[in-house]
C-alpha cells in the first residue's frame, strides 16, 4: 500500500465511509476505491475533488500534510541566511517541503478552474475566460522549462 492509498482509507475511516460510499462520492465503483486505497492505482484529480467535497482532507492524502498544518510553515530563509548557515541541507530540505505544499496548492486550484469551466454553459464573456487560460497556459509552460533548466544543472553540478 503506498502513502497515498493508507492515508486515503484513514480518511475513509475517520468519516465512518465504506468503499462503496467514499466511491459513490468520488464517482467510482467499489473496487475502484479498493485500487485506490490498495496502492494499485493512483486517483484522479476529479475524484480527489469530489471526495474533498464530503470531508476528505485531500492534502493529506495526497502530501500527507494535515491541511490544518499548513499555515504553521515556516518562512523562506533568505539566500544570505542559507549561506550563513552551517547545515545549509536542513534548510533546504525545509525549502524543498515549502515547494511541495505551494504545488499542491496550486494543483489545488488547478482542480478548481477545471471544475468551474467544465460545469458553466457557454456564457459571453466565454473568450475572456479562454484569453486568461491561455496565459495560464504559457505561465505554466515557463515555469515548468525554468524549473526543469535548473534542476538538470543542479543535478550536473553534484555530479
Amino acid at each position: 500500500m503506498n502513502g497515498i492509498g493508507k492515508r486515503l482509507k484513514q480518511e475513509r475511516k475517520r468519516l465512518k465511509l465504506t468503499q462503496s460510499a467514499l466511491g459513490a462520492i468520488g464517482g467510482v465503483e467499489a473496487n475502484a476505491q479498493g485500487h485506490y486505497e490498495s496502492g494499485q492505482r493512483l486517483p484522479r484529480a476529479d475524484y480527489l475533488f469530489r471526495i474533498a467535497a464530503a470531508g476528505v482532507d485531500i492534502s493529506r492524502v495526497v502530501t500527507g500534510i494535515d491541511s490544518n498544518n499548513r499555515g504553521e510553515v515556516p518562512a523562506l530563509p533568505s539566500l544570505t541566511q542559507l549561506d550563513d548557515d552551517h547545515d545549509s541541507a536542513e534548510s533546504m530540505v525545509k525549502i524543498i517541503g515549502q515547494l511541495r505544499q505551494s504545488l499542491w496548492v496550486t494543483a489545488n486550484a488547478l482542480c478548481e478552474v477545471t471544475r468551474l469551466v467544465d460545469t458553466k454553459e457557454q456564457r459571453s464573456d466565454a473568450d475572456h475566460v479562454e484569453d486568461h487560460l491561455r496565459v495560464l497556459q504559457g505561465d505554466a509552460d515557463t515555469f515548468v522549462a525554468m524549473a526543469l533548466a535548473k534542476v538538470q544543472k543542479a543535478a550536473l553540478e553534484t555530479h
